[in-house]
């Protein structure tokens, strides 16, 4: 699958991972956005029955009406730090807020990227967003100027038949695995251009032999023993271990 109206951004991570994939554009942006809005119009419906029972009290409709303001900026917020960069509009259609350097974006950037979307709606409508990703060399609004974040494709949805392959490769190895639980610190502290290596790395397991396999996860194991603080020798090698941080992260990355 190709994407002819995105454009192509290529970045260097500060491991010297060179990242390609196709920039989001309006299109992609818009249904997104859509589903997002879609689900806080349920919500404000909810709140608004909701009021009834109080009566209509004015400090009641009040008290509704902040916690709607609120809870819009907070689901923006919570579900692009918690949920590595994306909404569930941007699940939905495979985008995701990165850094610029390809990592994981931070509490403070997503928080300014959100800030600065009153400004993207200006007029009416994100006109203001739409004008400036537009004319953007990577699709980016003023938000993400501001904040040092690109929204991107990913392209793992492309890769249905390789992942069965690497679905068969990782259940030869299912009794191997630790059965320790990865902790949420850790899982927070891998950024977007942690999971592409490692991905990277497992999409090899059914076309390279065992020893090119374990010659490939030796630098790799370390780089995330020593990032996560996650010992190596809780797996009985290398591969196994690798193998393990996979099957642990793959459902945080939508995967």
């Amino acid at each position: 699958m190709s994407y002819p109206l995105e454009k192509e951004v290529s970045i260097v991570t500060p491991e010297q991972v060179r990242l390609e994939f196709p920039t989001a554009g309006v299109g992609m942006r818009a249904i997104a956005q859509l589903i997002d809005m879609l689900i806080l119009v349920a919500v404000y419906i909810a709140l608004a029955f909701a009021s009834i029972f109080f009566e209509n009290s004015d400090y009641a409709i009040a008290a509704l009406l902040i916690i709607g303001a609120v809870g819009t900026g907070g689901y923006y917020v919570g579900c692009e730090y918690y949920m590595g960069g994306q909404t569930v509009g941007k699940r939905a259609v495979g985008i995701r807020v990165v850094q610029m350097e390809g990592r994981n974006a931070g509490l403070l950037a997503v928080f300014i990227r959100n800030l600065f979307r009153l400004i993207d709606m200006l007029p009416v409508g994100y006109f203001l967003g739409m004008i400036v990703v537009m004319s953007s060399s990577m699709d980016r609004r003023i938000g993400d100027m501001v904040a040092g974040t690109i929204v991107v494709v990913e392209k793992e949805k492309e890769r249905l038949k390789l992942r069965k392959k690497i679905n068969k490769q990782i259940d030869r190895r299912r009794l191997s695995l630790p059965r320790q639980q990865l902790d949420e610190e850790s899982r927070r502290a891998v950024g977007y251009s942690d999971w592409v290596l490692l991905a990277t790395w497992a999409e090899r397991l059914p076309f390279v032999s065992q020893q090119r396999l374990a010659q490939l996860a030796q630098p790799i194991a370390q780089h995330f023993a020593g990032r996560l603080g996650v010992v190596q020798d809780i797996a009985p090698n290398d591969t196994i271990f690798l193998i393990w941080l996979y099957e642990q992260l793959r459902g945080d990355w939508g995967i």
